[in-house]
């Protein structure tokens, strides 16, 4: 298709604009609709790729400079704007489709799903759906929820309708054009969803900054489209160690890109588990490895953590606090461990008594044993030691909670991979 001159068309609203070249939407046959179960996407492809949303509703002059911003920069975005608008202005999305660009559903009004009734959301999507139609769009399977709300009843509503909500990971918010910037391109991450309120005019007048700065970090964009082959969050299925499907696999692989080394295979094993529970310790959550569709969410759209910072390029970050371990190598996260530390439990050994106490401060890996090392107080796996006879171990047990005598246990399967990993000398700091 070839794209016509932009400043032909004139728009007060419409829904998902895509703003470069013939990339429309494709539409879910009827007879597949009925296979769409409650679900929402929340990331895209996880190359050095994002989509770019704009929220809302603006003038026809404020969106046609979005437009034109657009195409100066050679860049697609997507838009969401509520049906009503699109309503009046049947004709300018027309005009607009026969120029490249490709619409999605946000629902008729501004209203929040979550506050209405079933018959009204049916009736919302139902009634955008239509105005859509008669515009020559076909929209599904892609819907932006009104003010972002959502739960299973409305997730539900939609997927009866042949939809799925598509969530944001990156929303800049009020602030100044610089402000805003600064906001996405400290939060973009690979497949990240942005989404800018272009009824704010701080985030319209960002969008030019927000794309080259983008671009300087490598990112290339995409539109909505690209999502059918992404998979999404199921609001029905809650994941437990022993379950087994295809959102296991897709768990443990959003894991590993943000450095909790989780399993490859589809069923939830042990490895799984404790990258759930690492995840869980850094954000502070229940310690359960039982992850809901909201944790779900979390761990597909996380970015790395970030350890304390040290002077250290490379340093072990070992957070008592929290019961994590971080591995920092050019001042990043590269892997984020549970860990279990001394349990401040009194102890005798060897006829004297003892505090399990991990010391605090800050050392470096003085000496390594490969394989098994026995001492009075048990076995260690794979030992680092820090300070005296305090190491860095493969254990069987690492309980959620501090249990050891003092050294920081980790996985079993975590111990030889970290062993090789960190050399003698790499400093190792212990806090609370």
């Amino acid at each position: 298709m070839t794209r016509r001159p932009l400043a032909t068309a004139t728009i007060s609203g419409a829904v998902v604009l895509f703003l470069a070249g013939p990339t429309l939407l494709s539409a879910i046959p009827a007879a597949h609709a009925a296979g769409i179960r409650p679900s929402e996407w929340v990331i895209g492809p996880s190359r050095r790729e994002v989509l770019i949303t704009l929220d809302g509703r603006t003038s026809p002059r404020h969106l046609l400079g979005l437009g034109r911003t657009l195409t100066r920069h050679n860049a697609v975005a997507s838009f969401f704007i509520p049906g009503s608008w699109v309503a009046s202005h049947r004709s300018d999305v027309t005009r607009l489709q026969r120029v490249g660009m490709a619409f999605g559903n946000r629902g008729y009004g501004k209203r929040a799903f979550t506050n209405m009734s079933g018959p009204r959301i049916r009736s919302s999507i139902s009634r955008a759906q239509r105005v859509l139609k008669a515009a020559g769009v076909s929209a599904r399977p892609f819907f932006r929820l009104p003010q972002g709300a959502r739960d299973l009843r409305v997730l539900r509503a939609l997927a009866r309708k042949g939809y799925r909500s598509v969530r944001w990971t990156v929303r800049p918010g009020a602030g100044s054009p610089s402000e805003v910037t600064r906001k996405v391109l400290r939060r973009v991450h690979d497949g990240a969803i942005i989404s800018l309120d272009i009824w704010r005019s701080s985030n319209r007048r960002a969008l030019s900054s927000i794309i080259d700065g983008l671009r300087r970090k490598g990112y290339g964009f995409r539109e909505l489209g690209v999502l059918n082959h992404v998979h999404p969050v199921d609001w029905n299925l809650t994941l437990r160690p022993g379950s087994t499907s295809r959102a296991a696999r897709f768990m443990a692989r959003a894991l590993r890109r943000s450095t909790y080394p989780a399993g490859h295979r589809r069923y939830f094993g042990y490895k799984d588990q404790e990258a759930v529970i690492a995840y869980e310790k850094v954000h502070r959550m229940r310690r359960d490895a039982i992850v809901t569709p909201g944790e779900m969410e979390g761990i597909v759209s996380d970015r790395r953590p970030r350890a304390p910072r040290s002077r250290h390029g490379r340093y072990v970050d070992v957070d008592i606090s929290r019961q994590v371990l971080f591995e920092v190598k050019h001042r990043k996260v590269r892997h984020t461990l549970p860990v279990s530390t001394g349990g401040e439990y009194t102890y005798i050994s060897g006829g004297h008594t003892a505090v399990a106490h991990t010391p605090r401060g800050h050392f470096s890996i003085i000496r390594k044993v490969a394989g098994w090392n026995s001492g009075s107080l048990g076995s260690l796996w794979y030992p680092n030691y820090f300070v005296g006879g305090y190491a860095i171990h493969g254990y069987p047990d690492v309980p959620v909670v501090p249990a050891s005598h003092g050294c920081v246990r980790i996985p079993m399967y975590a111990a030889k991979p970290f062993f090789h990993r960190e050399p003698l000398g790499v400093p190792v700091i212990v806090h609370n």
